[in-house]
């Protein structure tokens, strides 16, 4: 998104200045506070390239990729290096819904994803490591502001972490910043413009649209990359920034405003700064002053007072599961539309979000319920990739007793898991739990089961001399699982909040369960970290339970306990007539006597092969196609 070559036009205009100083005594520190609204999106993607742009150049494009845990933390320490400086962070904004005419834009960039993994998965056979993995540290301060490192071309091939948003927003959920992180009904961009033409203060971002946007007469746009660390004395430093003043800017010009400057440059970005100009003293064409008009609409949607006075639910969600939970609300919408963060996989195999699609159907039904969809209108779009393109798959929904009966026989096998490995970390045991979910699809699929050596790398850390692209695509499908997990907890969160699920102790056992679900740095760690030291006995023994789990479930009975997963109609992929593939899933639930077997097993102790037959076809409710 953003208009091509507006930023550069305009950047003889901008002005240097000095923001503040750590140094209290400082005169620099004791300027007026300045107001931040800080572009949540842009700062997690600035902070990861910052730090990737520092790894060890001897690393793989893998191993180099920094970990939540790093982002998390540098993060912070971005964040309070300017508020040592004396600028007052107001609001930190991200995207909690876009607008239905960006979908085009959203696909081409999940599909432009599909070509770089190809590309990257075509020169890359294995990823060779050195002897001593030195790939995670303490974020430097000042590495977090120096722009003269630029990412290494061998880190440039993949995309960025798959769940880079949602770990920044955990981070800044459990620090000082919670109450100033917000989650918006629409685009962070208009938040943060509409947030500083109340207050008159800075936009920090990267997209260049802002200056676009009206910011009042005293707002002003920073971006990323201008802002400068300079030492101030042997233990300060104070900060410099190249600052743009939208409207001082359009005064400059001889314009009332940006916005006519901007759609002519849209219109042809080869013009000089002298040519736009010019073309924005001559009258429009009836059909160009139509186009202006609809140019228009897409700044300024956010008034100061939806800005100012909005506040998150006490329950940040994602952003993607904010979209789903808003779609609900706006019937106008039609289809239900999901477009699942993607994922670093094996791009020659399935998708690892094959994995528990039976789990996001149950949060899409539940919060489907909550927001009184129409019957016609139960079946959500899931888009993600199908051999080498991004396709809608259509997912139908279930009624609400078939939600209360699946929320019912989940809690009675997680309870089951939690009994049996009481002595391991949070971590470990839903980790223990996604690899059930996994093998049970390679199971269902017809496939072997991975390798346990593959598996275990996934769960306790990986110190291999070498990965390969099976551990690549294992850990992607175990992440799939856990993030279905956590679509979940934060579905079921909500609607038990704020709707009638909250009333039903079902739904309140379930999220009670999934209150100790970790957060993404300490589910993944990292590919060379080890979490817990466990024995191969141990670990041999975890896997002996998770296959007997696994073989079971697809020997039992579909009449008993059973999740029908059929592609239709005849079984084949329906070519829609806008050239859209798509599956047709369909999840059936039913349920007899689980819930009281489940409970007898949890009564007599610790789950035994013997006893498995009570507890485990609830997975008959969590494979997939």
């Amino acid at each position: 998104m953003g208009i091509p070559r507006l930023r550069g036009l305009l950047e003889p205009y901008f002005q240097t200045l000095t923001l503040g100083c750590s140094n209290q005594e400082c005169t620099d520190h004791k300027l007026s506070p300045k107001p931040v609204v800080i572009d949540g999106p842009g700062l997690a993607y600035v902070i990861y390239y910052r730090l990737l742009a520092w790894k060890p150049i001897h690393l793989n494009a893998i191993d180099a990729q920094p970990t939540y845990e790093e982002i998390s933390c540098a993060v912070l320490i971005f964040l309070q290096a300017l508020t040592n400086c004396g600028l007052k962070i107001e609001r930190i904004y991200f995207d909690g819904y876009l607008p239905t005419e960006k979908r085009p834009v959203r696909i081409s960039r999940l599909q432009g994803y599909v070509k770089q993994t190809n590309v990257f998965h075509a020169n890359h056979k294995d990823f060779p490591r050195p002897l001593r993995q030195d790939n995670s540290s303490a974020p430097n301060l000042r590495d977090l502001f120096d722009l003269s490192r630029p990412v290494p071309p061998k880190f440039r091939g993949l995309p960025a972490a798959p769940f880079l948003v949602p770990a920044v927003l955990d981070s800044l959920t459990d620090s000082n910043y919670a109450a100033i992180t917000h989650v918006v009904p629409g685009e962070a961009d208009s938040f943060c413009a509409a947030a500083a033409r109340a207050s008159g203060g800075i936009v920090l971002t990267s997209d260049s649209d802002l200056l676009i946007h009206n910011l009042g007469p005293a707002g002003s746009v920073l971006y990323f990359d201008h802002l400068e660390l300079l030492q101030c004395g042997d233990k300060y430093y104070q900060l410099s920034a190249r600052i743009a003043q939208p409207s001082k800017i359009a005064q400059s010009l001889g314009l009332k405003d940006l916005y006519r400057f901007a759609f002519e440059l849209k219109q042809d970005s080869s013009l000089t700064l002298q040519e736009v100009r010019r073309r924005t003293n001559l009258n429009m064409q009836t059909n160009t002053v139509r186009e202006y008009k609809e140019f228009g609409k897409e700044y300024d949607k956010v008034s100061v007072d939806d800005a100012t006075e909005w506040s998150s639910p006490a329950e940040l969600l994602d952003p993607r599961i904010s979209e789903i939970v808003l779609q609900c609300h706006e019937r106008s919408q039609g289809r239900l539309h999901m477009y699942l963060p993607f994922l670093i996989d094996d791009p020659s195999r399935s998708s690892a979000w094959n994995i528990s699609v039976a789990l996001r159907t149950l949060a899409y039904s539940a919060i489907a319920h909550h927001g009184g969809i129409p019957n016609q209108q139960q079946s959500i779009l899931e888009h993600n990739r199908r051999d080498t393109r991004i396709v809608p798959v259509e997912i139908l929904l279930v009624d609400y007793v078939s939600v209360r009966k699946y929320a019912e026989l989940l809690t009675a096998q997680l309870d089951v898991l939690w009994k049996r490995y009481s002595s391991f970390p949070a971590a470990i045991i839903w980790k223990i739990f996604g690899m059930i979910e996994v093998f049970s699809w390679y199971l269902k699929s017809g496939r072997s089961f991975p390798l346990q050596r593959t598996a275990a790398k996934a769960v306790w850390g990986n110190a291999d001399t070498s990965l390969s692209w099976q551990d690549v695509h294992f850990s992607a499908q175990l992440q799939a699982a856990l993030y279905s997990v956590r679509m979940l907890k934060q579905v079921l969160t909500h609607v038990s909040n704020y709707g009638e699920l909250g009333s039903d102790t079902t739904f309140l056992s379930l999220v009670q369960r999934l209150t100790d679900f970790p957060s993404l740095r300490d589910l993944f760690p990292g590919n060379s970290s080890a979490m817990v030291e466990v024995s191969d006995v141990e670990i041999g023994s975890i896997f002996d339970f998770i296959k007997t789990f696994a073989r079971e479930h697809e020997s039992a009975k579909l009449d008993e306990v059973g999740a029908g997963v059929s592609m239709s109609p005849d079984s084949s992929m329906h070519v829609a007539s806008v050239d859209e593939t798509t599956a047709w899933v369909t999840v059936g639930l039913k349920h007899k006597k689980l819930k009281r077997q489940a409970k007898n097993s949890i009564d007599n102790g610790p789950v035994s092969k013997g006893s498995l037959k009570h507890t485990n076809n609830i997975y008959g409710m969590l494979s997939d196609t």
